[in-house]
């Protein structure tokens, strides 16, 4: 169903740090002096998403950090998932925890979804870490019915995770390199850990950190992304006034605009980041 033009890429050998009763995987890339870079996939991905685009910076002289955040890809956890686990600061604090153990103390940040929520919940509580920040299919504010993450767990237990995978695939981005990742990084998914982590971030609002934050921030916005774009009011009218925040559309993009138009994202991170 889903065959690439090109080879899933294969994820370089990781690093893991232990967090409590976790092990949180990430692999690092580039030259030792290089500038360091986060790259951090969204919900139900991994740093499988960010494979190629790692290698890509490390290109250009940066250090290049790609985390598996708790509960997906590499990262491991307890058998029982308890809801506080999976919180927003839980999450975040397990990338100071990555930054620590790769000897990093500031980083440029590049975050999808749930990628860029924990770099906004940074700027409140270590804005130290973090240099410049750019994010795509991230709203700043969120507040979604009650209902949804409910609906996605029926669906799971009705379908399957490898249907549900096949499904999503398509539904996340358009072209076959992009949605043969998805699918990939979708059918290995721990749906439990999945369904934790979106029942936190199912309403929450993070405008404020980003208004203090002073270093400059980009938006990069999928016109695609029709989901998210329509949730990005509240960010844009808090937001667009400021001097250090810009907004860059990525034109045939959905949610996962760097796997829809690596190119495209690439050169507007190179650009912002020079």
């Amino acid at each position: 169903m889903l065959k690439p033009k090109s080879p899933i890429p294969e994820y370089p050998p990781a690093s893991f740090v232990g967090v409590g009763d976790y092990r949180i995987a990430y692999f690092i890339t580039g030259p030792t002096g290089g500038q360091p870079l986060v790259l951090c996939h969204g919900l139900a991905a991994s740093g499988l998403q960010f494979v190629n685009d790692a290698a890509f910076f490390a290109e250009h002289g940066f250090r290049v950090i790609v985390p598996d955040l708790r509960g997906h890809g590499r990262s491991t956890g307890p058998v029982r998932h308890a809801q506080k686990d999976f919180t927003i600061d839980r999450l975040a604090k397990d990338m100071v925890a990555v930054l620590d153990d790769a000897g990093v103390g500031a980083a440029d940040w590049v975050g999808n979804s749930l990628g860029g929520i924990l770099a906004l919940s940074l700027m409140g509580t270590d804005p130290q870490r973090l240099k410049r920040f750019i994010s795509f299919g991230t709203a700043y504010k969120l507040d979604v019915p009650k209902v949804v993450v409910p609906f996605m767990q029926l669906s799971h237990k009705i379908i399957g995770t490898e249907m549900m995978a096949r499904l999503g695939a398509p539904m996340t981005c358009k072209g076959k390199n992009a949605q043969a990742i998805i699918y990939a990084m979708l059918r290995n998914l721990d749906a439990d850990a999945i369904m934790r982590i979106a029942k936190s971030v199912e309403c929450y609002d993070l405008i404020a950190n980003a208004r203090k934050f002073s270093n400059p921030i980009l938006l990069l916005r999928g016109d695609q992304d029709r989901t998210v774009n329509l949730a990005l009011k509240p960010t844009l009218e808090a937001m667009e006034p400021r001097d250090n925040f810009s907004v860059l559309d990525i034109k045939n993009a959905g949610h996962c605009a760097n796997l829809d138009q690596p190119n495209k994202v690439r050169r507007a991170v190179l650009e912002f980041l020079s």
